[in-house]
């Protein structure tokens, strides 16, 4: 367990990431890719280390030293540490396979997802404070007097101080992890939860049930990850009394709801609505 001590002022340096973070996607993608990969898998021989290494950041010597001195190495992992150029090579080559298959043809509905996750927690957070925001992050996550403590492998206990506490939805995330500590700020990443992407081969279906301009709004809203008002208009172009209609429509079916953050108000889709617009997949591979 990880426990975060945010200190006096900590509460009010709390913020949540309202956009993807499409690196550590990928570093999710790579974390799920080596838990059901064959052992040879040069992905799964740093993740099965113990390591959960930031794919994005780049792999560097230094990182290779310490996985080949606190880890038994494997012939790959000691090629890497020893800087072979042509180990280098096939794990450059791995990273961007994983971000062309695993990461890059989702990229609309880890938006949709993370947008819809981080509206929830700021909807909390504007209603109750950052510390019921905090205590409903779930995934094993708890915050008591002060402390936020996360689910983790590792055991040790970090002071936010003059520092910031950021809160970033990740898609492919299956658990709770703390991305490598920065000087002014620690990032805790949870999962956002699935969405579906729009599948051009519903559309026709969704058209003859919602009618085209309520189901081109949904199919909006969904993409987008979230919109407000004018913006849905913009979209659609159409008069903002006439998206607004639409929007209300949507509501009462159950398929978008309008949350309120700050002064922005902001058109998000449920899971039906998601499901609605792609009844295939859920986000990955």
């Amino acid at each position: 367990m990880i426990r975060i001590h945010l200190g006096s002022e900590g509460l009010g340096n709390v913020s949540v990431c309202a956009h993807p973070d499409f690196d550590a996607e990928l570093t999710a993608a790579g974390r799920a890719r080596a838990e059901r990969g064959l052992p040879q898998d040069p992905l799964a021989q740093l993740y099965t280390r113990g390591m959960s290494p930031d794919l994005a950041e780049g792999l560097d010597l230094p990182f290779f030293s310490h996985l080949f001195a606190h880890r038994s190495p494997t012939p790959f992992t000691r090629a890497l540490a020893e800087g072979e150029d042509r180990a280098l090579g096939v794990l450059d080559g791995a990273v961007a396979r994983l971000r062309s298959t695993a990461v890059d043809p989702y990229r609309s509905g880890i938006r949709s997802a993370v947008a819809v996750r981080a509206a929830g927690l700021s909807q909390i957070y504007v209603g109750g404070g950052a510390s019921a925001m905090l205590r409903r992050l779930g995934h094993g996550i708890a915050f008591r007097r002060g402390v936020l403590e996360l689910p983790t492998a590792f055991d040790a206990d970090l002071e936010l101080g003059r520092g910031s506490l950021h809160i970033q939805a990740v898609a492919l995330n299956q658990g709770v992890t703390l991305a490598e500590p920065a000087e002014d700020h620690f990032t805790v990443r949870i999962p956002a939860g699935t969405a579906p992407r729009v599948d051009p081969g519903q559309r026709d279906a969704l058209r003859a049930l919602l009618g085209s301009g309520r189901a081109e709004a949904l199919e909006n809203i969904v993409v987008s990850g979230g919109v407000t008002g004018r913006q849905l208009a913009s979209l659609l172009g159409v008069s903002n009394s006439a998206a607004s209609r639409h929007a209300a429509v949507l509501r009462r079916a159950g398929l978008i709801r309008t949350l309120r953050t700050g002064q922005t108000v902001l058109h998000v889709a449920t899971p039906l609505g998601y499901h609605l617009t792609e009844p295939g997949e859920p986000i990955g591979p």
